[in-house]
């Protein structure tokens, strides 16, 4: 996969709304999230609601939300969400052909360049599932170190120090 070809958008548009939900929806893609039972119910609530082409600003609430998109096509999501001078990192492909091709690993470096260069972070914090292998190793290959083992995951972090090394 080459470099830049993944790109992170802001703008969350009424048909990747709908996409979201159909991929929270699937139980391979969210076994190991922590989203609530009511998220597709709401997502598709706010959808009908909101009669609006964007819907960026719904999906903005307590942090950034991006759309992870590969040749135009939204083909996952990312959120940051500000903790202090830490910033907390999830990550979703949806498209579950595209699993495996090393997607997340690029999707999880633009997220770190937002995080860092442009909200000045000192820190991003991954919680991962301990039984979410690909997750894991997604995070290992750009520099995240194990911090600490909580109840049903790992949390995982980097330094802006530790990213500039690895740049």
């Amino acid at each position: 996969m080459k470099a830049g070809s993944i790109q992170l958008r802001q703008e969350v548009y009424q048909a990747d709304a709908w996409k979201i939900a159909d991929w929270l929806d699937d139980y391979e893609v969210i076994k190991y999230l922590n989203e609530g039972r009511n998220v597709v119910k709401s997502i598709t609530e706010a959808i009908q609601r909101v009669n609006m082409p964007i819907l960026t600003h719904l999906f903005n609430q307590k942090g950034s939300f991006f759309m992870i998109m590969e040749k135009k096509q939204p083909i996952g999501f990312l959120r940051l969400v500000p903790k202090g001078k830490t910033a907390e990192m999830v990550i979703v492909i949806g498209e579950k052909e595209k699993w495996g091709r090393g997607i997340g690993k690029h999707a999880i470096m633009e997220g770190l360049h937002h995080a860092f260069f442009e909200w000045r972070m000192d820190e991003v914090i991954a919680k991962i599932n301990l039984k979410n292998e690909r997750s894991i190793r997604a995070f290992k290959s750009v520099g995240f170190k194990p911090e600490k083992e909580l109840m049903k995951e790992m949390q995982y972090s980097i330094s802006i120090r530790e990213f500039l090394k690895i740049g």
